[in-house]
């Protein structure tokens, strides 16, 4: 209901829990479905008897999704988080790396054959870096100092985000 969350607060920055759960459940689909190809193509261990070519389509609309995820907290939270100079540093490697991920998944595409072993190591191991990374920016994220401000419906709500 409107009301349930009157007189709670919300740390500055954070998202929503729904937005939060739907962001992490699609950016994990995503480093399993990359994950269980990179094992069925380059390992020749396909675990869960998928054909690569189900795998990879499930890679690349979860990585679709995952683009869509990213595009939808750059306003609330990287920008009031920046802002409130909060997580500053995994939050730049995270971007820093999804941009890798996403040129390197546009170059295995469209991109030219001399340089795709290259593209394709390179999306391998920012994914993997990934793996790490982005558990590490939500544990720190939580961990840092919180800021809370009262939801916008709370009495004595005030604007979070800077004029």
């Amino acid at each position: 209901t409107p009301a349930s969350h009157i007189g709670r607060t919300r740390r500055m920055g954070r998202l929503p829990r729904w937005q939060r759960l739907t962001t992490y459940a699609i950016f994990l689909g995503c480093a399993l479905s990359g994950g269980l190809f990179f094992m069925a193509h380059d390992a020749q261990l396909n675990i869960i008897g998928w054909a690569t070519h189900d795998l990879l389509v499930a890679h690349g609309i979860s990585a679709n999704l995952a683009l869509l995820g990213f595009g939808a907290v750059m306003p609330a939270h990287i920008r009031v988080a920046w802002t409130a100079r909060r997580n500053r540093r995994t939050g730049v490697l995270v971007c820093a790396l999804l941009g890798t991920l996403m040129a390197s998944g546009l170059w295995l595409y469209y991109g030219s054959e001399d340089l795709r072993a290259t593209a394709v190591w390179s999306h391998w191991v920012m994914g993997g870096v990934g793996l790490v990374l982005f558990p590490l920016h939500c544990i720190w994220g939580r961990k840092s100092v919180p800021s809370t401000h009262p939801l916008p419906s709370s009495p004595g709500a005030q604007n979070p985000t800077p004029n």
